[in-house]
């Protein structure tokens, strides 16, 4: 399931790039806050807490940096940043209820990163904090520190400004890791159906019908357009040539057939039509093009023999050798001795 494990790859590493983006954006934020509670309001209670939570946020960035478990960082980060929050909204709610903005994208981030039950519980748990903090409002003491009532619009616009571009970046992530996660889950079915497909034809290929059957549309065939046969070769050709395909060790022509929406036999007699006796010779000849190639580039003084020939999809050196010199008539070692200076030895390729 290599293809699957790319895709898990790419949707892993997309989230790891959002959350990196998120706490760089937050962190200039608060740093800009830090500047003018600093230097134009002289509040020191806000500076110390916009440093408390750069504080958080280098730390989170640095364990995402390290490959942290993506769920669990979120979770804590949700949980206590919501919390940490708390504080500013409480101590503007008398004059403003803008405030309660910042905790709008914490079920938005939730939907992104976590499964659907969780993302449930944090739009009901964003309610409920938002009824707590209220609540706390009309019975106790909530203004931690002093402010001026002038500053109001412009932090109020900061904040929706902010917070409206934090959700378009968690909603602009989330349709990007959709569509992989969408194209994973096609090649999981497509996947699913060729296994059964294969399971079905070699329990049919038992019963004699099968056979008699299998002869007479082999008979049909003889009549297939040449051109088709081209360009099905060509596709084949093509796909295995991408990322150097046909140096994977497990690869098989029924998940060709399934990769080029074809069946064996059609895919066959095209190989055929090439002049290759069977896919296996195809494949071979692709594999020592290859070694070839390598061989030619790599410095021979340095690589071993298994390097080479592991490196074209040959997972033992006896097939390797008897394969290479069925196409070059030679065995590797004298090709390779060929291509060294007279004073090299053959004894640092063959080690």
């Amino acid at each position: 399931m290599r293809i699957t494990q790319y895709y898990n790859n790419r949707i892993h590493s997309l989230k790891k790039q959002l959350i990196e983006t998120y706490l760089v954006i937050l962190a200039v934020f608060h740093i800009v806050s830090i500047y003018i509670y600093l230097f134009w309001l002289k509040n020191t209670f806000p500076l110390y807490y916009f440093a408390g939570a750069l504080v958080f946020y280098v730390y989170s960035y640095i364990l995402i940096r390290r490959n942290f478990n993506i769920s669990r960082i979120v979770n804590a980060y949700l949980h206590f940043s919501s919390l940490y929050i708390s504080v500013i909204i409480l101590n503007f709610i008398d004059d403003s209820l803008v405030g309660f903005i910042w905790l709008i994208p914490m079920p938005v981030c939730a939907y992104v990163f976590l499964k659907r039950k969780m993302v449930i519980y944090y739009m009901f748990y964003t309610i409920i904090l938002m009824l707590l903090i209220m609540l706390f409002a009309k019975y106790f003491d909530h203004h931690f520190y002093e402010y001026d009532k002038k500053y109001l619009r412009p932090t109020n616009a900061a904040t929706v400004l902010a917070n409206f571009s934090l959700i378009c970046l968690f909603i602009y992530y989330k349709i990007k890791i959709s569509h992989l996660e969408f194209k994973a889950f096609g090649y999981r079915i497509k996947s699913k159906m060729k296994e059964k497909h294969i399971h079905k034809a070699k329990k049919l290929s038992k019963e004699p019908h099968y056979i008699i059957e299998l002869s007479s549309k082999h008979k049909s065939d003889v009549t297939i357009d040449h051109h088709k046969l081209e360009n099905l070769f060509l596709e084949l050709d093509k796909y295995m040539r991408y990322n150097n395909y046909f140096t994977n060790p497990s690869i098989k022509l029924s998940g060709l057939c399934s990769e080029l929406k074809t069946n064996i036999n059609y895919l066959s007699r095209a190989i055929d039509y090439k002049g290759y006796k069977n896919f296996n010779q195809y494949l071979n000849s692709l594999r020592i093009n290859y070694v070839k190639n390598l061989i030619e580039k790599s410095d021979l003084t340095k690589v071993t023999l298994m390097y080479i020939y592991t490196g074209a999809g040959f997972t033992s050196q006896a097939t390797f050798n008897r394969v290479f010199k069925q196409f070059e008539g030679i065995t590797p070692s004298e090709y390779i001795t060929q291509l060294l200076p007279t004073d090299s030895k053959l004894s640092s390729v063959d080690s």
